[in-house]
């Protein structure tokens, strides 16, 4: 499977809150076997939560729209929390057994990254992060950890859902909060 990045914005990003369910990880220590993500979405859908927070008020997007949100990175041990779920305006009550993560209002760099048939060029969910800092870099920005060490791939019900659904390619919106990069003295 390969990847295109199909458009890259910087926008204004308002303060959200990402509610669901979420698992420890450790960064560079899963492999392409390694289904603990899956498993976390496949249980959300399984026992209903999913559909519980996909038909929520207060959602932020489109219904059916979800959200992978990866933060808490603890770079010592490169622990972090995969956290699946959907976006909510700022101050939405989280249900009993799930949790949230607070987004702060700032710059945000956003990559439309869509799976293609190549072989070469790796995947939306894999490569999501480096081809989202390699847009960042050549349009000026840099990655701003003073907002939370996070990144955040926004899955679209019309652009990932569904066409997964048709035995289509799908296609996410990967974000991570940015800042302009300081001119060198």
């Amino acid at each position: 499977m390969g990847v295109k990045l199909v458009q890259f914005n910087v926008i204004n990003y308002p303060k959200r809150r990402v509610i669901g369910k979420g698992v420890t990880l450790v960064e560079g220590g899963m492999t392409l076997e390694d289904r603990t993500i899956e498993n976390l979405w496949e249980s959300m859908e399984k026992d209903g939560s999913l559909g519980l927070l996909t038909h929520m008020p207060g959602q932020a997007g489109t219904e059916g729209d979800t959200v992978g949100w990866m933060g808490d990175f603890h770079p010592p041990d490169m622990h972090f929390t995969y956290l699946a779920g959907v976006i909510f305006e700022a101050g939405t009550p989280a249900p009993e057994g799930f949790i949230y993560r607070d987004i702060e209002a700032g710059e945000m760099a956003v990559s439309w990254l869509q799976d293609t048939a190549d072989v070469e060029g790796g995947g939306i969910h894999t490569d999501g992060s480096a081809y989202n800092n390699r847009a960042m870099q050549e349009h000026g920005y840099e990655y701003d950890g003073s907002r939370g060490l996070f990144e955040m791939e926004y899955q679209p019900f019309e652009r990932y859902q569904a066409p997964l659904k048709r035995g289509e390619l799908p296609a996410l919106d990967f974000y991570s909060p940015c800042k302009k990069k300081e001119a060198a003295n």
